[in-house]
């Protein structure tokens, strides 16, 4: 039986009728003895937990007495790790065996490598892009409109040689361990959205690299707790927990003056957009939203 050198991290929320595929899916890496298998359980309430301890005897499951939100959901799991390596995985997400060796030995291989990414198939394309690292320049350069908002961005094509970035998606991404301690994890602030942002920048800061892995791949449904408890991404909770975020976020790595000059740039761009949406009679854009969504607010202080 091999020494387990990955542990695979996933937080759940409202996640009984995805979490199943996934954990299936890793299964031979169990049975391989290579990886070990953490679920965090943000107190859901459609039976998730139940589920997870009754079919799948093998997880570590960490029931919460509370919705801690992502960030903090995989700083818990990650207090059970005793391996090199963390897989931060979404429970809607789907990797095989071959995908975790294919990131775990690129990261044996390349000491600097801090963190790595797969290509992501969602909805038959792969759509995930590595290098969405938002910057006060970013939210400026979309308020005009600009078609280079991202400058580093570029699509995880799979397949294709792997390539060094400034940021990876937090739906699949693996990490080694003593990297992610000495960040002290994910920000307990952030709730959900940008904690991975966030992440990004302090691990390059410390010098560490961040790579995306054409070769390794997995499936992602994405939204599936938004879409289980009926919520959307704009113009509800997830919406005010975004732009919080993203408030917290710029104002902590970019000062409140810079932060704030580009969150008013941005508002004033997406009431443009639903202007210009409302004389041609089209649908409102996603970020048209300005009066429903949170004005310079960081998010709630955690209780603990």
């Amino acid at each position: 039986m091999n020494q387990p050198s990955v542990t695979v991290i996933i937080v759940t929320y409202h996640s009984r009728e995805n979490i199943g595929e996934c954990l299936d899916a890793l299964r031979p890496s169990i049975d391989a003895g290579d990886t070990t298998c953490i679920v965090v359980d943000n107190a859901s309430e459609d039976g998730t937990a139940e589920f997870v301890a009754e079919t799948y005897p093998w997880v570590k499951l960490v029931r919460s007495a509370e919705n801690l939100g992502y960030g903090r959901g995989c700083n818990l799991g990650f207090e059970r790790c005793t391996t090199p390596y963390i897989f931060i995985l979404n429970p809607d997400a789907v990797a095989d065996r071959q995908t975790i060796v294919t990131l775990r030995e690129f990261m044996n291989s390349h000491p600097a490598a801090g963190m790595a990414a797969p290509a992501l198939l969602e909805g038959g394309h792969y759509i995930q892009a590595a290098g969405l690292m938002t910057t006060p320049g970013s939210l400026f350069r979309s308020a005009i409109g600009s078609r280079r908002v991202f400058p580093d961005q570029r699509v995880i094509e799979p397949g294709t040689p792997p390539f060094e970035t400034t940021w990876i998606c937090g739906a699949a991404m693996m990490i080694r361990s003593d990297l992610f301690k000495s960040l002290g994890g994910f920000d307990p602030r952030f709730f959900l959205y940008f904690e991975e942002t966030d992440l990004c920048r302090r691990a390059n800061a410390t010098g560490a690299s961040i790579w995306a892995i054409g070769e390794a791949r997995i499936t992602h449904l994405g939204g599936a707790s938004a879409q289980a408890t009926g919520e959307t991404r704009v113009g509800s909770c997830i919406a005010e927990h975004y732009y919080r975020s993203r408030y917290y976020y710029l104002t902590k790595h970019f000062g409140r003056l810079l932060a704030t000059a580009a969150e008013f740039a941005d508002a004033v761009g997406s009431f443009a957009r639903s202007v210009r949406a409302r004389l041609r009679q089209q649908s409102l854009p996603s970020g048209g939203t300005v009066a429903k969504r949170p004005f310079l607010r960081f998010p709630a202080q955690p209780h603990r």
